[in-house]
């Protein structure tokens, strides 16, 4: 962990880039923060121990102890996976693509035909500003033996026909997807479109593979 810190503290001294920086802090911060929450983790496992070690349980205190300790791990699971994402975004070094789109997640929705995706949009930290733009969204498939490909304005009841973007370290997208009778989707492609000339657009396409 230290040679990463030390690699990412050059990289914002070489780069001089104040939002690289920045990133290296949050990432500091996260990583203090599990160091906290596992010290007293370990804390409430040891109290928990001795707890049942008496001749006479409290059964309230012992419920409280163990709801505090899921509470905990349930914490620093969720600081994990941002750390998880913060390294990632430090890391990433690359020039010519500054945008990019991660942790994508496709799930059946409710209905038949229905299904949920997630994402995320991020650009690498180097001056902290502000990207605007807009996300589109293509399914690819086969419908009566024939390839077709459906825009987000053809398979969504609002008729949307992209995502707004504006963040400055990552945005969560999140949508629904009303697949047509008779379509059998292969892929799904996002499409990440800055407005700024200054910045790449961004394409990743993923097998359609909802999670069970």
């Amino acid at each position: 962990m230290l040679v990463l810190l030390g690699g990412v503290a050059w990289l914002a001294y070489q780069k001089g880039g104040s939002g690289l920086a920045q990133g290296f802090a949050r990432l500091q911060s996260g990583m203090d923060r599990v160091e906290l929450l596992e010290q007293e983790r370990n804390e409430l496992k040891r109290e928990l121990a001795m707890v049942k070690q008496t001749a006479e349980v409290d059964r309230e205190a012992l419920v409280a102890i163990r709801e505090q300790i899921k509470g905990i791990q349930d914490e620093r699971l969720k600081m994990e996976e941002e750390l998880a994402f913060l390294r990632g975004i430090v890391s990433t070094s690359s020039k010519n693509q500054s945008l990019r789109v991660q942790n994508f997640k496709l799930e059946p929705g409710l209905e038949a035909q229905q299904f949920v995706y997630k994402f995320s949009v991020s650009q690498v930290i180097n001056s902290g500003s502000v990207v605007k733009g807009r996300i589109e969204i293509t399914v690819t498939g086969l419908q009566d033996g024939e390839t077709r490909q459906l825009k987000l304005d053809a398979l969504s009841k609002e008729k949307l026909s992209s995502h707004k973007m504006r963040f400055r370290y990552y945005q969560n997208v999140e949508g629904m997807i009303l697949l047509p009778q008779g379509f059998e989707p292969a892929t799904i492609m996002i499409d990440v479109k800055p407005s700024s000339s200054k910045l790449a657009p961004v394409s990743e396409s993923y097998n359609w593979s909802p999670l069970s």
